[in-house]
């Protein structure tokens, strides 16, 4: 009995081994499988997070780099300028013209020139460098980027429409509102992008950036001619406290920072 049981155990031990061998090389098949995709995707490049923030397209030339750099960092240069501004008002407006244009610095050399400290040109011509001399800078990013530019400025799919609708406005209107774009509650950069974005001509452009820039110099210089030592003396209340100002703002931004994080705090949890 156990000679004719023999060939029947070792036909199944015979199965047994070979669906082992099959397991293994298909277990073998899978493990190398999932390796070869591990690696192709370490091979593969990771997308970087900033690519969606870049208005540009491909590779950026050095131009766009500028560009970048004068429409974010500039500001950044001002803001950190910003705790000398009330010493800068008082004791050196016309750098304060030249820096960022300012109408606060503007009509404060308009009253030092009332009482004959600072040459009346000066004022103006200060004050009109310090208002045009990166709005070209804004134009040519409109121009070059194109729908991009909208990368920078649109926080949501209302504010792109919104931005996209600028496009409808006629030459004409644009024109007028490149001229008033330093009318206080105009948003002048805005204006500046467009510009280009709708391919409106330069010389346009800068006929009517100029022109606005001159008018709007002069009515601030004229406004601090005529407060004249009026203005003055409010500036020598203000050097006084100018250290306690400046202080305040270093304070009053650490705060803002401080709340703003932990409202973001907040809202994560």
């Amino acid at each position: 009995m156990s000679d004719k049981r023999l060939p029947d155990d070792e036909a199944r031990r015979g199965d047994s081994e070979l669906r082992d061998s099959d397991h293994g090389h298909s277990a073998g098949a899978s493990g190398e499988a999932t390796n070869r995709s591990t690696s192709e995707a370490d091979a593969a490049p990771r997308e970087n997070p900033w690519a969606a923030l870049k208005p540009w397209q491909g590779k950026a030339a050095g131009l766009d780099k500028l560009l970048l750099f004068i429409i974010i960092g500039v500001p950044l240069v001002y803001l950190a300028l910003m705790p000398l501004r009330p010493w800068m008002l008082v004791n050196a407006p016309v750098l304060q013209e030249f820096i960022n244009g300012a109408k606060t610095a503007v009509v404060a050399a308009g009253a030092y020139a009332s009482v004959g400290e600072i040459p009346l040109w000066l004022v103006v011509v200060a004050g009109f460098i310090g208002m045009a001399k990166f709005d070209w800078a804004f134009w040519l990013a409109g121009r070059r980027w194109g729908d991009g530019v909208l990368r920078l400025f649109a926080q949501n799919e209302r504010q792109l429409k919104r931005i996209e609708s600028l496009k409808r406005i006629p030459n004409w209107a644009l024109f007028l509102m490149t001229i008033v774009s330093r009318c206080p509650g105009v948003p002048g950069t805005l204006v500046y992008l467009v510009a280009g974005w709708t391919r409106m001509r330069l010389s346009l452009f800068l006929i009517a950036d100029l022109l606005g820039c001159l008018i709007f110099t002069l009515i601030w210089t004229t406004l601090g001619y005529q407060l004249g030592e009026t203005a003055v003396d409010v500036l020598k209340v203000v050097d006084k406290y100018a250290l306690w100002l400046t202080l305040a703002i270093i304070v009053g931004i650490f705060v803002l920072t401080y709340i703003r994080e932990y409202r973001k705090q907040k809202r994560a949890e």
